[in-house]
């Protein structure tokens, strides 16, 4: 009985972190674009794309299962919106290789720097580091894609490309560095206790 619990226990759990990144990434996507800071996933950039933020900050916090948040949102909502006149499987590539792209950056750069997986020796040093290089293979797999299908022409891939780390890497930035000051200010209040 009490492996069924933990078992529940788990699945309760990691349920909704994937629910909760799926949501606020879709709700941040929306906000954003109303406010015209959405076209970075485009072939031109914003420049502060605030969804990159959220799906950075699903892969560090909740890793695969905040991932799986960010890739459900992409799939179903930002992808198509986005690109309303292409296939399912467009969509699908575009979300799942934008969504493993960062993932695989975070881990393997919190790997390289020894960060637990609580994230409780994360170093200030170390965020744009991260950002920098999700960013980059984001933009990279992200751009090579869009060329391959014939959506943007050999002239522009640098341009997008630059506009698409910057867009992406500021939005990054941003929820990085609240998330670094939320958990800062939590370390200080708990130590005051």
């Amino acid at each position: 009985m009490l492996v069924a619990q933990e078992f529940f226990k788990f699945a309760r759990d990691k349920i909704t972190l994937v629910l909760f990144f799926t949501i606020f990434y879709i709700l941040v996507y929306l906000a954003s674009r109303e406010i015209g800071l959405a076209n970075a996933i485009k072939t031109s950039g914003a420049i502060i794309f605030l969804p990159a933020g959220v799906r950075l900050l699903a892969c560090l916090v909740g890793r695969a299962w905040g991932a799986l948040g960010i890739l459900i949102g992409s799939f179903f909502v930002v992808v198509p919106t986005t690109f309303p006149n292409e296939a399912s499987s467009f969509h699908f590539l575009i979300a799942f290789t934008n969504t493993c792209s960062v993932l695989v950056s975070v881990v393997l750069t919190l790997e390289f720097f020894k960060v637990s997986d609580d994230l409780s020796n994360l170093k200030f040093i170390y965020l744009p580091l991260i950002d920098l290089i999700a960013t980059f293979s984001q933009a990279f797999f992200f751009i090579l894609i869009l060329y391959s299908a014939n959506l943007i022409e050999e002239t522009e891939l640098l341009p997008k490309f630059v506009t698409q780390m910057t867009g992406n890497f500021l939005g990054g930035m941003i929820f990085m560095l609240s998330f670094f000051a939320l958990m800062n200010l939590l370390k200080l209040r708990n130590t005051i206790r």
